[in-house]
């Protein structure tokens, strides 16, 4: 397969995954125009339709879906022998490209990243921080890192470690309204809740030795950032329940204090995600089986035990 063929085929995923030429032409920094001509050309080599356009829009024929698959498939062989290559220097090269909860992606990954570069200086990293749950196909990403139980059985997950949520609160708010002596009172306090559409976390559960609680809460305030939550909970906005990752710097300078601290969220697992593939790049096996070592020891929790 010429050079050509492949710089084509690259540009026609693109497409797909965009769904409309100017998008992949801005992202691939091109013209439309020559984005037209590429696929043209592949249209032509292949012998059949890719899109049905218009003035108004494109569509991807049967054809072009099937293409798109076995262009995935070159890709994913081309990406094999590049490391083929490599491995007679027993080296790893090529690009990551991660995504991770915001806060705990600048305190945690983005240290390890760097870690791990050290050790992989042939390997380029992509971090991408963002709290919303992200499509790793069509944004090109090899992991996520994921809190919480996995809703798409069609990701392959590994656990890396586990940690414990807990409420935490200002000691402005506590004063004017009241510490909560048990969890059901938490239905009378206003609560900093996260939420983006299709996802409401207004349930909460705590665990206090074999006990267990469970409350429905409510509030005016809601976010899906978690450093907003934060944010607002310093300001004295509510109650919220926090990843120890998102508050220790407040609850160390006392901006923040533990609310009901004999009880803590269930346990929650942090896991490295990715797309199902036949066989994952090595140098995506190292990162992951680097982050689980490193953070075997589970630093949040010596974090959060220290305040």
């Amino acid at each position: 397969m010429s050079v050509h063929n492949l710089d084509d085929l690259q540009v026609f995923l693109r497409v797909t995954e965009l769904g409309g030429f100017s998008l992949a032409a801005r992202e691939l920094h091109l013209t439309a125009g020559a984005v037209s001509k590429q696929i043209a050309r592949l249209e032509r080599t292949l012998g059949v339709r890719l899109f049905e356009r218009s003035t108004r829009r494109m569509r991807v024929t049967d054809e072009g879906r099937a293409a798109a698959e076995q262009a995935r498939a070159v890709f994913v062989h081309v990406e094999q022998l590049t490391e083929l290559a490599a491995r007679s220097k027993n080296e790893l090269t090529g690009t990551i490209r991660i995504t991770a909860p915001a806060p705990l992606g600048r305190r945690f990954v983005a240290p390890a990243v760097a870690a791990f570069r050290q050790l992989h200086p042939g390997v380029e990293l992509e971090l991408r921080l963002s709290d919303h749950i992200v499509d790793l196909m069509a944004e090109e990403l090899d992991i996520a890192l994921r809190i919480g139980k996995l809703k798409n059985s069609s990701l392959i997950a590994r656990p890396l470690a586990t940690y414990r949520r807990f409420l935490v609160a200002s000691p402005a708010y506590l004063e004017e309204r009241g510490k909560p002596r048990r969890p059901s009172d938490l239905q009378k306090h206003s609560c900093l809740v996260f939420a983006y559409p299709g996802e409401l976390q207004n349930s909460w559960a705590f665990l206090r030795g074999r006990q267990r609680a469970s409350v429905e809460v409510s509030g005016p305030l809601r976010s899906d950032s978690g450093d907003v939550l934060q944010s607002w909970c310093a300001a004295g906005l509510g109650i919220s329940l926090r990843e120890p990752w998102d508050v220790f710097d407040d609850l160390a300078a006392g901006r923040l204090v533990r609310v009901l601290p004999a009880w803590q969220g269930e346990p929650v697992t942090l896991s490295a995600v990715r797309v199902h593939r036949d066989r994952v790049s090595r140098r995506v096996e190292a990162l992951i089986a680097f982050l689980g070592a490193r953070w075997q020891q589970q630093p949040w929790t010596a974090m959060s035990r220290s305040r």
